[in-house]
This record gives structure tokens, sequence and C-alpha cells, in this order.
């Protein structure tokens, strides 16, 4: 009996999962192709308000991959629409997004206050 309750806990965890993931990629617009690590590994770093909770190793990877795909002009446009247009959207707190490179240690060649807030 134990075992079906834990079976139907998993399924629905599951189901939960991809429920969300598909709605968030609904949200998510044409620039952000690419960036999807960002957006799938950081959303509980991101969505807490709290500026002393820190990312998670898993987090930081997904943004160090986003982040280093940010190497041109155009690329870095693409990132900073993506993230201005999505990140309302999504949940995001802007304070977040400008920190997530410092927190993780993530060089950039720009500035990600300048792209969130202009």
């Amino acid at each position: 009996m134990g075992e079906k309750k834990v079976l139907a806990l998993v399924m629905f965890v599951m189901a939960y999962g991809l429920a969300v993931t598909t709605f968030i990629a609904c949200q998510v617009p044409q620039t952000c192709n690419g960036y999807e690590p960002l957006f799938f590994q950081c959303v509980p770093y991101l969505v807490n308000p709290d500026l002393g909770f820190d990312p998670t190793p898993h987090c930081c990877e997904g943004a160090t991959v986003a982040l280093r795909r940010a190497n041109n002009a155009q690329a870095i446009r693409n990132l900073c629409d993506c993230l201005v247009d999505a990140g309302p959207y999504l949940g995001f707190y802007p304070a977040k997004l400008v920190q997530l490179p410092i927190a993780c240690k993530i060089g950039l060649s720009f500035s990600m206050d300048h792209c969130i807030y202009g």
C-alpha cells in the first residue's frame, strides 16, 4: 500500500514539473534562445527576494553556460532584451539578475546592471 502512495507522489511531482516547465517555456521570447539554462536552473534563486539567498552550484553552472553565450554585441543585446522582457513574467527580481554573475563569480564583458536597468 505504501509503495502505491510513493509511486503516486513521484508521478504527481513529475507531472507538475512538466507542466511548470512547459508553462515557463511558452513565456520565453525568441531572444532567449540559448539562454534557457539560466532560466531553468536558477528559478529558485531568481524568484527569491532575499539577497542573502545564494544560488546553487547547479544554478551557477547554468548561468555560466548562458552568460558565456553573450560574447558579442548582438548576443549581449539579445540577452538583455530577453531578461528585460521575460524576467517580469517569470517573477524574476531584477536585483537578483544583477547579482547573479557576482554571486556565481562569472566575469562578464558587459554591465549586468546596465543590461537590466538600462
